[in-house]
């Protein structure tokens, strides 16, 4: 093969316009609103363990709750009891309302927040959907798992927490693990693009006190392929070498921007795969939460917002995920 100028051929595979004109400047604080947090269960394990989650954060963060069960559609019920058994569908509500109830009552005895508790019907993704739109509700807490932990795999999330994470028009929190204690070791994971601000200040409000951890991976683009037509190793590691250094300039200017101290905001540019970067600072730290940019718009080959970084995240990191979507128009109040 030919020789090539590799600077050019670098330059153009790489080329992007600097996201930097997309960060508008704004108070850090009217980012994110956190008026109104649901919590749907489905009364397993793994949903209990989700409501003590959002209880815990409406209560350090002053936001309402909402705690519901989605029965399933009334023509599935129409079907499954007719019109002599009528009064089993009552009865079967009644259960419901009883648990979702006593539910409340520990919550409310244990964190000092009382839910408002609401019974619907539908299928369950699309019914708690709607509650969200219907109800404005800014974050939703869902057992990662759900009725179907210890079924499976650890590295799975369930049918409906995935919808939900995908399509919600609000932040998704996928607990793991038990609410302890308030989330004081946040992962942010950073790409340098606009998505970034939602993922600092979702942070930021979860965890105002302490020390944010924001986690950047990054390459050379192309590595193998110029590799391949005959770049050396250290020609590589010198683009490598502007790459983190545009990384680094990207993150310092938001952060700068947002008027963020490194007290505040610790940045972990690290050249390598982002999956395997994530999850390795996870268990380095150790982290107690990880959060995770998803796309404006649907992907039109997998059908949803994830990206394949969030996705992988979401399915694999061993403690609690929070998906955030990006901040197109900042409520202010």
């Amino acid at each position: 093969m030919s020789r090539f100028c590799l600077t050019e051929v670098i330059n153009q595979l790489s080329s992007a316009p600097s996201d930097a004109h997309y960060f508008s400047s704004c108070e850090l604080r009217s980012m994110v609103r956190l008026k109104l947090i649901i919590a749907p269960t489905d009364f397993s394990p793994a949903a209990d363990r989700a409501t003590r989650r959002a209880a815990s954060l409406a209560s350090a963060l002053g936001s309402g709750l909402h705690l519901i069960h989605v029965l399933p559609p009334q023509q599935v019920l129409e079907q499954l009891f007719p019109a002599p058994l009528q009064s089993e569908v009552e009865a079967l509500r009644s259960r419901a309302e009883q648990a979702l109830n006593e539910r409340a009552q520990r919550l409310a005895a244990q964190f000092g927040v009382m839910p408002a508790c609401r019974l619907i019907n539908g299928r369950a993704h699309e019914a708690i959907l709607d509650a969200i739109d219907t109800f404005d509700v800014d974050l939703a807490v869902l057992g990662a798992q759900g009725e179907h932990e210890g079924a499976s795999s650890p590295h799975t999330v369930g049918d409906t927490a995935v919808k939900i994470a995908e399509r919600s028009r609000g932040a998704t929190l996928l607990v793991r693990r038990e609410a302890q204690e308030h989330y004081s070791r946040i992962i942010g994971c950073a790409k340098g693009v606009p998505a970034d601000r939602s993922v600092i200040a979702w942070a930021r409000t979860l965890s105002p006190a302490d020390l944010i951890h924001l986690v950047s991976a990054y390459g050379v683009p192309y590595e193998e392929r110029l590799m391949e037509w005959g770049a050396s190793q250290s020609t590589i590691d010198v683009y490598a070498t502007r790459e983190r250094d545009e990384r680094t300039r990207q993150l310092s200017d938001l952060l700068s921007d947002l008027g963020l101290p490194a007290a505040v905001v610790r940045l972990h540019i690290k050249r390598g795969e982002p999956l395997r970067t994530i999850l390795s600072t996870v268990a380095q730290l150790p982290a107690d939460l990880v959060v995770v940019g998803r796309r404006a718009q649907v992907d039109s080959l997998s059908g949803g917002r994830f990206g394949s970084v969030a996705g992988h995240i979401a399915f694999q990191a061993p403690i609690d995920v929070m998906v955030v979507p990006p901040l197109e128009n900042p409520p202010t109040g």
